[in-house]
């Protein structure tokens, strides 16, 4: 005859598989807030990398003017080798837009992301001609979203550097190659990522596609023509 199942044993087994469940359960919500943290943490390391970045391309491009008495024009282009600065015709940059002449100024020029940094410049700053003190800028930093208004008067700004941020919507990798935009991409991204004008968006962070002017996270830094103007006298490129 068989013997029935010692009752006392059955449950034992059934509260250890509950245990397991709730174990499993446990593992599972902790797993997914290390997920979380480790997210977080990367995208604050890349957010910092990039502000370093930054800070290098503009200490960077006011030493070249200190030592050239001019800024430099765009990179040729983003893969290895093409990181000179564009060749001036008749003394001037053949385009004032682009990417950040790395090699031209002997740094990286990688934002946190492992893309290029972008980079415009006033023409009548990287001319071959001396500059001349009352030299206006002619980059305007746009405030975006919502607002129509700049955030540096007209004439102020020789110079923009940006990254375009974590989604890289017309960002440039490394090896030449561009990111193309998505669905998700908003207005003030793609006048960051034209090819021409000399507008550019600075404004915070927004992740909501309904957001105005849509998705932004492009990073983005510029240079006073006054700041470089005091740097070309102290350096005696100017009276």
């Amino acid at each position: 005859m068989r013997k029935a199942p010692n009752s006392a044993h059955a449950k034992a087994r059934g509260f250890t598989l509950v245990e397991l469940a709730i174990a499993l359960a446990v593992i599972a919500i902790l797993s997914t807030s290390v997920l979380m943290a480790v997210r977080v943490q990367t995208t604050q390391r890349q957010t910092s990398d990039t502000r370093l970045a930054l800070d290098e391309a503009r200490s960077a491009l006011l030493a070249y003017a200190a030592v050239n008495g001019k800024l430099p024009c765009p990179a040729q282009g983003g893969a290895p080798g093409k990181g000179q600065e564009l060749a001036r015709v008749a003394g001037r940059c053949p385009a004032i837009r682009g990417l950040l002449p790395w090699e031209s100024l002997g740094i990286t020029a990688i934002d946190g992301w492992g893309r290029r940094l972008a980079y415009v410049v006033t023409n009548d700053f990287a001319e071959d001609d001396l500059l001349r003190l009352d030299t206006p800028g002619s980059i305007q930093i746009a405030a975006g979203g919502a607002s129509p208004a700049q955030l540096a008067s007209d004439g102020a700004v020789a110079a923009a550097v940006w990254s375009f941020g974590s989604n890289g919507s017309f960002g440039t990798n490394t090896d030449g190659s561009q990111i193309p935009p998505d669905s998700s991409t908003g207005a003030d991204e793609q006048t960051n990522g034209s090819l021409t004008g000399q507008i550019v968006v600075a404004r915070d962070l927004a992740e909501d596609p309904g957001s105005a002017n849509g998705v932004f996270d492009d990073q983005v830094i510029w240079i006073s023509r006054f700041v470089l103007v005091g740097r070309l006298i102290e350096a005696g490129r100017l009276p």
